[in-house]
């Protein structure tokens, strides 16, 4: 496969080595083109409970896994990778098996210089009994990480000669289609993330760390702007049944409108014509190709990021959800409260302002169009309303009793407390956020008289319920 190819470069080899490269690039390309419906159909080998929990797990992997491992390294690198040890980061019942491999350079020529590690990422099928995801599921999330990561990485090494090429994400080196894996750059050894900084960091630090992450998620998403086929063709190699946008528009109502009748069933409100008219430009403008469609990440959540204060430096990760939508769908992940997410609060108006400037400000250097009021508010008031549909819709899992969202990994000093991550709170905050920004612009009017209903009678439904609090870092301030 051409991504797990070098691009670009002439090397000067010896026959043995040619000979070497040959049969491992038609080794590699046998097994990983063969993207035939028995491919989607049959299960990853993946990593056996006892290898995920016991070191070192060099001697103890599978041999074919182990050695796939090393040719795709050695298509990438153009040479033969030996293995010094590997290191188990992801804990045992994550979705993803998540591993270090750190490379032998003792017989390396110091014309191909490889990193000192990679990092293994290997979607595991969920074989649990209330698992509600299909393998073909399971297949298409690994094929969205894998396009991701080929699209952003080729973005970073086709920039122009005289611009520095933008730090947004880690480098793609290969994969393999049988067993599910994606080979990318290592970061470094401690994973510092969003939930760091907001969670037990200083107001200071957490301001400090968002404006990272605005600036980096508006650099991500002017870049891919204008070329997002390419991501398109690379997903669609991967897999053929992946959806085109045409399909999505269809499906998002077929999904939404059902759940919201029936949601809104609860507070006697009909999705009459006007009501019904509304819902579908909001999918639309937000699925279909517009001014300000592009590659988006789709669950941006303060886990998906790797942050390195010291360097002033954040990289997105995790790039499962990724799709071709309105960049505005991820560009109000900060107004609408983080609404994939399990580390999900609010953030007082002061902080959210500054840092949507910052995040424009990257928009309008490639997409002129974000600079353009009518068509950036237009775009942001439907990306809240989206956000608000998918949240509404979740509103009769806990109309007669709340429930908690289950929290991820946190660090030591954390103040997050996952008793308090409840599902009613984040209702009532992001109802109210859509109403106010469809009140500032003055748009959608059906939605918003429809949200001030659902949010006076939920009012009155849980009264001990307040709107979501603040980041932890952020309490300070208000106390």
């Amino acid at each position: 496969m051409a991504s797990l190819m070098k691009r670009g470069v002439i090397h000067r080899f010896t026959f043995s080595t040619l000979l070497f490269i040959l049969v491992i690039t038609l080794l590699v390309m046998s097994i990983s083109f063969s993207m035939n419906q028995q491919n989607i159909k049959d299960a990853a080998m993946i990593l056996p409970e006892k290898i995920r929990q016991e070191q070192p797990l060099l001697e103890t992997l599978d041999p074919l896994l182990l050695t796939e491992i090393k040719s795709v390294l050695a298509l990438t690198f153009l040479q033969e990778i030996k293995i010094k040890s590997i290191v188990q980061l992801s804990e045992p019942e994550r979705r993803n098996c998540i591993l270090r491999i750190i490379l032998d350079h003792s017989m390396e020529r110091p014309t191909n210089k490889t990193p000192e590690s990679v990092i293994f990422k290997q979607t595991v099928p969920d074989t649990s009994k209330n698992s509600d995801t299909s393998d073909k599921d399971d297949f298409g999330r690994f094929c969205r990480d894998w396009a991701g990561l080929e699209f952003l990485s080729s973005l970073r090494k086709n920039h122009p000669l005289n611009q520095e090429p933008s730090l947004t994400t880690p480098l793609f080196y290969g994969g393999s289609i049988k067993h599910r894996f994606v080979l990318l750059e290592d970061l470094g050894k401690k994973h510092v993330s969003l939930v760091d900084s907001l969670t037990s960091g200083s107001r200071e630090n957490a301001k400090a760390a968002l404006e990272r992450f605005v600036i980096c998620l508006g650099k991500f998403h002017a870049e891919s702007h204008g070329d997002i086929h390419h991501y398109i063709r690379i997903l669609e190699q991967l897999n053929p049944e992946a959806s085109s946008w045409e399909e999505d528009e269809k499906a998002n109502p077929e999904y939404f409108l059902p759940e919201l009748i029936e949601t809104l069933n609860n507070f006697d409100i009909h999705l009459l014509d006007d009501l019904s008219m509304e819902v579908k430009k909001v999918i639309d403008l937000n699925v279909k190709p517009g001014p300000l469609t592009t590659y988006i990440h789709g669950d941006i959540c303060p886990d998906n990021v790797f942050d390195d204060p010291d360097k002033n430096e954040l990289r997105l990760i995790d790039f499962e959800w990724g799709s071709v939508r309105s960049a505005l769908l991820d560009g109000t992940y900060l107004r609408m409260a983080m609404p994939t997410c399990w580390c999900s609060k609010a953030f007082p108006e002061d902080v959210i302002a500054p840092l949507e400037k910052l995040y424009r400000e990257q928009l309008i250097k490639k997409i002129p169009q974000a600079n353009d009021d009518a068509i950036y508010h237009v775009a942001y008031t439907n990306a809240c309303a989206f956000w608000m549909l998918n949240t509404v819709t979740q509103i009769k899992s806990v109309l007669e009793e709340d429930r908690c969202v289950s929290s991820g990994p946190t660090p030591e000093n954390s103040q997050w407390e996952p008793i308090k991550n409840l599902v009613r709170p984040r209702v009532l905050t992001r109802v109210q956020a859509f109403i106010d920004v469809a009140t500032k612009y003055d748009t959608l009017p059906k939605l918003r008289e429809m949200s001030e209903k659902i949010l006076t009678d939920l009012k009155i439904l849980w009264p001990d319920t307040k709107p979501m609090d603040v980041y932890p870092a952020f309490e300070e301030k208000l106390s």
